[in-house]
């Protein structure tokens, strides 16, 4: 359970600020007053809880509130802080938000910024080990919560640890669900940057007359209930890193400013005239062909290659068919730990289909999938009934992966097994008892698979199964896999298939 303190002078917020924690799963005490705070917030010892998050009212400070945020985390630099106050001046915000506070809440709160603000800090604190960029090999199963362990995975993981320590723009490509915004997180908390919150922006979500102030700010005064200065995302992201995620739904105007942050590393807020400089890192991600966009006149050309520096494609889960029972375990332990289900695994044959299925939301539907069964299911063991019915449209009359002989299964220590908890020793397969057809709670031998090679081997069924179907067109035999024709093209070549043109 994440722990909030909250240090707020008046009992009624306090006790809204306690509500409104308490209902997102966390819990939430109250210190009376900042002096009773900072030696509770130290670093855990005998006796002391450990606090995840702060919220902090300004109120406390004496009129010198950047001093107040220093002691708090001088006692805990971890501690993340949100900070509420009145009619606080936009130097004074701007100071906050280097000293590495995490939001700033108006005083007194309208309700939606108030749960806004709230959803966006607990949703945050999370458990998330950062990655080991620096000093050593990266972790090929876990980056900030990105599971999993194929080779197209690694080549991300290896992109992440080359590009982390260094300054340069990074645009990350990849379909809607796919994890774009987990590889910007992994890249800034491998950064020097890391220590500061990365500042996200989601430039597809924000209508367009309201994108230009939540990235740039305003003056008071610029347009009607503008009724106090604001500053933008990335004024905030001073020093850190800011995240804009789907870039490719910018409209032309903004396009325009933004190519001068990236440029000058400066602007001004809207309805003012006071150039604001910053230091700032941009990684973008889209899932927007951006060459096309360009092509066709929708995306500027010279902010494409503004942004386009260092590339990073997060491959779609069907082209990473081998990370779906690691990517499984994941979840079914997360919702394990948050809902206290006793669900522990998931059938052979419903994780034959897991694995036949496309994926064409990708993790997001994963996710969303598996939790549903979760909170639907009835034993401890996900079973084919437990799956939607699209998924079983889709996944009906297509075979369960072929076990392979013992000769194609050599020994091998998975590294990825032990990280999801299964057996490390793989035995071959063909020593591999058979479950009975009516042991539908099978989930897979106490020994362990080779996970690799059926996979593998299945995987090369389903393209010899499409091109048999499409009469040896890769074109159509790409259409029906859901696969690019380059992609379908490089499987068969490694697979020692035939690659013709045809």
């Amino acid at each position: 359970m994440t722990d909030i303190l909250i240090v707020v002078k008046d009992d009624k917020l306090a006790g809204l600020l306690a509500t409104a924690c308490q209902d997102r799963g966390a819990d939430a005490f109250r210190a009376l007053g900042a002096a009773q705070a900072l030696p509770e917030i130290s670093q855990p010892g005998a006796g002391r809880r450990k606090w995840a998050g702060l919220l902090l009212d300004l109120g406390y400070a004496q009129g010198k509130p950047l001093a107040l945020v220093r002691d708090f985390l001088a006692e805990n630099p971890e501690l993340k802080i949100v900070a509420l106050g009145r009619n606080m001046d936009v130097r004074t915000l701007a100071g906050l938000m280097r000293e590495g506070v995490f939001d700033f809440l108006e005083l007194p709160p309208e309700p939606v910024e108030m749960s806004k603000c709230l959803d966006n800090f607990l949703g945050r604190l999370g458990p998330a080990a950062k990655p080991k960029i620096k000093g050593g090999a990266p972790d090929p199963g876990r980056y900030d919560h990105i599971v999993g362990a194929s080779a197209s995975l690694k080549k991300v993981f290896r992109m992440i640890d080359k590009v982390a320590g260094t300054d340069s723009t990074v645009m990350i490509h990849g379909e809607s669900g796919a994890g774009k915004e987990l590889i910007a997180r992994a890249i800034h908390q491998g950064s020097p940057r890391g220590d500061r919150r990365l500042i996200p922006v989601n430039c597809g979500a924000i209508p367009e007359e309201l994108l230009e102030t939540e990235l740039f700010g305003h003056e008071k005064g610029a347009f009607t209930n503008a009724i106090r200065t604001r500053i933008g995302r990335f004024e905030m992201a001073d020093g850190s890193s800011i995240f804009l995620d789907e870039i490719g739904d910018m409209s032309p105007k903004l396009q325009v400013k933004l190519l001068r942050v990236l440029q000058e590393h400066e602007f001004e807020r809207v309805g003012g005239d006071k150039v604001i400089k910053v230091d700032i890192r941009v990684i973008a991600a889209t899932h927007v062909d951006l060459t096309r966009a360009v092509e066709e006149g929708r995306f500027r050309e010279d902010l494409f290659y503004r942004l386009n520096v260092i590339p990073i494609t997060m491959p779609p889960l069907r082209e990473r068919l081998d990370d779906v029972p690691l990517l499984v375990e994941f979840f079914l332990r997360r919702f394990r730990e948050k809902r206290g289900s006793e669900v522990k695994g998931v059938s052979r044959e419903a994780m034959s289909r897991l694995l036949s299925y496309g994926w064409p939301g990708n993790v997001r539907e994963l996710e969303n999938l598996i939790e549903r069964m979760v909170t639907l299911a009835e034993g401890d063991i996900l079973t084919v009934e437990d799956l939607p019915a699209k998924l079983l449209e889709a996944t009906e009359g297509l075979s369960p992966p072929t076990w392979p002989a013992a000769e194609e299964a050599p020994r091998e220590t998975a590294a990825a097994g032990e990280r999801a908890g299964l057996a490390a020793e793989i035995p071959a397969a063909g020593d591999l008892p058979r479950p009975p057809a009516e042991a539908e709670d099978w989930l897979f031998p106490a020994e362990g698979v080779d996970f690799n090679s059926l996979v593998s081997a299945y995987e090369e069924r389903l393209i010899r199964g499409a091109l048999a179907e499409a009469g040896g067109v890769k074109n159509q035999a790409a259409r029906l896999l859901g696969l690019n024709r380059t992609t379908l093209v490089e499987k068969m070549r490694k697979k020692g298939l035939a690659t013709e043109d045809g």
